[in-house]
């Protein structure tokens, strides 16, 4: 492989190349949840508020993040970093820093990393976005809320599943796969839920379930001295990563059938974050009773919110449930100020 390969948009490597082994990274993602604390406080027009917010982290990530921050990565940077303690403490920090911020704030503000920051969730949006153009132009409904997969839908997805294996066998011609080439297996996984959801094969409250697993499979992995590269990671890397490409990529085409369906299924930092939000001193709960409008639902883009009420593990902390209810019934709470009782 070329040592001197840079993706084109690494364009600021060279003005970079003095801040090396320094801590430019943690300072980003700190200004990151920074400008996301200042950002949620807007109360109008807070949704474009928080799309401009992802657009700019992914800017953030693409200039100026160089180890992989990306949803395996942060995990295995945690575990590397915890086990450099007491014999190379400044590197030890360069790995823990920018997972324990993002542990830290979730604790302390809510798991808006995944709703504001992550550049994975925000890709998918996108692509969600997308996929609501296309349902509109065929005038039929191509959701969870279907009784069945229309054919189109069918066609789409079998012509996605094909091309994908076909792609995977194209790599494996041109280069021997590794085990850091997995997350094949996870984007293969993801084609073969996203189907069996929307041909109502599966529930999809109940395989979210599989994000513990991924979550597993990962932290071994650590301990095994594996490394599982991220999707999203050829971005972040100055590597040839055509895994990472294609992973990134078949995340991006399963958000355009259901949204963010990497995050509701098979993230295994999401799932990690999502168990934090269950003692993290802000939540969105209910204030009154719920008229039933389904107008927060319909907003969510995890389906976190059902019945007027939002299971924490799953809120990504958009707060888009609470700039849509029409009664203004949901609401940001300290629940660590709550008298106890209450």
């Amino acid at each position: 492989m070329d040592s001197n390969y840079m993706p084109l948009w690494k364009v600021l490597d060279a003005p970079l190349m003095s801040l090396d082994e320094s801590h430019v990274e943690l300072f980003s993602i700190l200004a990151m949840f920074l400008l996301t604390l200042l950002a949620m406080l807007a109360r109008r027009h807070r949704q474009w508020v928080r799309h401009m917010v992802q657009l700019v982290s992914i800017a953030v990530f693409l200039y100026l993040v160089y180890s992989c921050l990306g949803v395996f990565g942060m995990i295995r940077n945690t575990v590397y970093g915890i086990t450099l303690i007491g014999s190379i403490y400044t590197e030890s920090f360069f790995w823990i820093s920018l997972p324990l911020s993002v542990i830290a704030f979730t604790i302390t503000s809510g798991p808006y990393f995944c709703g504001w920051i992550c550049p994975t969730g925000a890709f998918q949006e996108a692509s969600a976005a997308i996929g609501k153009l296309v349902r509109r132009m065929f005038g039929r409904p191509m959701g969870l809320g279907n009784p069945r997969l229309p054919a189109w839908g069918l066609t789409l997805l079998g012509f996605w599943f094909v091309a994908f294996i076909g792609m995977v066998f194209y790599l494996g011609t041109t280069k021997r796969f590794y085990v850091e080439d997995s997350s094949l297996y996870w984007a293969a996984s993801l084609i073969l839920l996203v189907f069996m959801v929307m041909t109502r094969a599966v529930d999809d409250q109940a395989i979210r379930a599989l994000r513990a697993i991924s979550f597993t499979i990962i932290f071994g992995s650590t301990f095994l001295k594996t490394a599982i590269i991220s999707p999203v990671h050829f971005a972040f890397a100055d590597v040839q990563d055509p895994a990472s490409a294609l992973t990134t990529l078949v995340l991006v085409v399963a958000s355009m059938f259901i949204s963010r369906a990497w995050c509701r299924y098979v993230c295994p930092w999401g799932w990690f974050l999502g168990r934090l939000h269950k003692i993290s001193r802000l939540r969105i709960l209910s204030k009154g009773s719920c008229m039933g409008c389904g107008a927060c639902e319909d907003v969510c883009n995890v389906d976190a919110v059902q019945a007027g009420k939002v299971k924490v593990e799953q809120c990504q902390f958009c707060m888009a449930c609470v700039d849509r209810c029409p009664k203004d019934n949901l609401e940001v709470v300290d629940v660590w100020a709550k008298p106890d009782g209450d």
